[in-house]
């Protein structure tokens, strides 16, 4: 998943650069060539703007947002996770190799759970970016 955030993060930097780097719209025209062109760079910006948007919308959806399907259980024995039921029920479970999910909230439905999430762990250093 790292490296699609990177591409992300590289197509994001394509479609500002070319926001920044139009030629014609940051002019004036000056006679009618010069509005036809700012015409066509602006229409070439929001094109560029529509695929960026749909291509991320599409490498979110693989990317689940950092949501796990339970076919691929966790990796370490013993892990707390942020889990969600097949009727969309948000809960904390535990999951151990040798139970399983579990947890204390009485509506989660532990049995039907469809992805899980790691907790992220808060990092200081991360907050002063």
């Amino acid at each position: 998943m790292q490296e699609l955030e990177k591409i992300l993060e590289e197509m994001k930097k394509i479609k500002d650069g070319n926001r920044k780097e139009n030629l014609y719209a940051k002019y004036p025209p000056k006679d009618e060539q010069g509005k036809i062109l700012n015409g066509y760079s602006q229409g070439y910006e929001d094109g560029t703007d529509n695929f960026y948007n749909a291509i991320v919308d599409n490498i979110r959806k693989h990317m689940n947002d950092g949501w796990i399907s339970v076919d691929e259980p966790p990796k370490k024995d013993y892990i707390a996770v942020f889990a969600v039921d097949k009727h969309d029920y948000y809960f904390v479970a535990v999951y151990d190799k040798e139970h399983g999910y579990r947890t204390n909230d009485v509506g989660a439905d532990v049995d039907n759970i469809v992805a899980y999430c790691l907790f992220n762990l808060y990092r200081p250093e991360r907050s002063e970016e």
